[in-house]
């Protein structure tokens, strides 16, 4: 068939129908390629456990203008991949073998899930060696049929295998990025660096440590590529305060001793990426809040009361939970840049909520101030 009549048919396909041709053949996929559905976002759950592995995609449904007003009930609906990736060959009877770059696939469709089993023998069951490789195998696979342009969540349980953070495509945009394990989960500097150097997302949080190394200190790349605008770190033992990792906006729960060496630093010119603060001190003292400001000039803040409230709005939406509020201002010694500073109790007395709000253009512009 010409190539146009080809593509006709093609743009009439619904994700599953792509998503089953594509495994079919070579040719089918690289036809499939040249027609990719502009996909605006998907979701990612990764959950990696002892005994499996469970990568659930979804993929936002297609409303395709010719195909509207024939309601056709496929495209009102959202799309699930599960993709199961066992540790040792079986099969679904009564379902045909494909491939994926030479691991073996089996699919079924449900009413809005297609289910996928990779069979790969590489991967070992008690390691999980060689799972980030059928990962990565897969999103290739996606990507090679659909044009993915964001990623609006991905999420990381249980345990994360040696290069698993590296498979992330640096292409997309991500939402959000979170490692939910409800513990501090082992990662390597690799996979930490690759993260923080490379991906784009709106929100990062981290509850890692790098055991293999304990005394890892991430260093900045000058010339990284990422661009983060939240990152929550809640372990924080292989950050660098005096070069903390480049986003516009960094939480964690530090002591005050700490939070004062953040501020030195910035005073002196270091980690010029930070625009907002937001630390979390628990069971303050009055001895150990003098220590926030330890050798610190501080100045009488130029903020009003408004411009204030409308900054801790934008950062601490229960700002009716916050008391006792002290604000103060300090400086920048190579450009007299200012930063404010705000404490505040939140409802348990012993705990300090500390936020530095720098007066970056987007700040000012936040509380309703022209930049200077």
């Amino acid at each position: 068939m010409p190539l146009v009549v080809q593509r006709m048919i093609i743009e009439e396909l619904g994700f599953d129908e792509r998503l089953f041709l594509s495994f079919t053949s070579k040719r089918s996929c690289s036809l499939l390629g040249l027609f990719r559905n502009d996909v605006k976002g998907i979701s990612i759950e990764i959950d990696i456990r002892t005994w499996d592995v469970s990568i659930r995609v979804r993929i936002p449904s297609y409303h395709l203008t010719e195909r509207i007003f024939a309601i056709n009930i496929r495209s009102l609906i959202s799309n699930e991949l599960k993709v199961d990736i066992p540790y040792k060959a079986y099969y679904m009877i009564g379902y045909s073998d494909y491939k994926i770059d030479g691991s073996t696939v089996q699919a079924v469709k449900y009413p809005s899930t297609i289910r996928i089993v990779l069979i790969e023998n590489r991967v070992v069951r008690e390691t999980n060696s060689n799972l980030v490789i059928v990962f990565g195998k897969l999103l290739r696979h996606l990507n090679s049929v659909l044009n993915i342009q964001e990623c609006h969540q991905c999420e990381f349980f249980a345990k994360f295998p040696v290069g698993l953070f590296c498979q992330l495509d640096c292409s997309y945009s991500y939402g959000s990025i979170e490692t939910r394990t409800g513990h501090i989960a082992s990662t390597t500097p690799e996979d930490l660096t690759f993260l923080l150097d490379n991906i784009k997302a709106e929100q990062l949080s981290l509850n890692v440590a790098v055991p293999s190394d304990p005394g890892y200190k991430y260093q900045n790349n000058p010339e990284k590529k990422s661009s983060i605008d939240l990152l929550k770190i809640l372990n924080y033992t292989w950050v660098n305060l005096s070069d903390l990792p480049a986003a516009r906006v960094i939480s964690m729960e530090i002591r005050s001793c700490e939070v004062n060496e953040v501020l030195k630093f910035w005073i002196a010119g270091r980690n010029r990426a930070l625009e907002i603060g937001d630390f979390y001190i628990d069971r303050l003292t009055d001895l150990n809040s003098e220590a926030i400001f330890n050798g610190i000039t501080r100045h009488e803040t130029q903020l009003t009361e408004s411009e204030r409230d409308k900054f801790l709005e934008s950062v601490y939406p229960s700002l009716q939970l916050l008391h006792n509020i002290i604000t103060v201002d300090i400086l920048r010694k190579s450009d007299g840049m200012r930063a404010t500073v705000i404490e505040g109790n939140s409802n348990n007395e012993a705990n300090r909520n500390v936020f530095v709000m720098v007066w970056s253009e987007k700040n000012l512009q936040t509380i309703g101030r022209a930049n200077d």
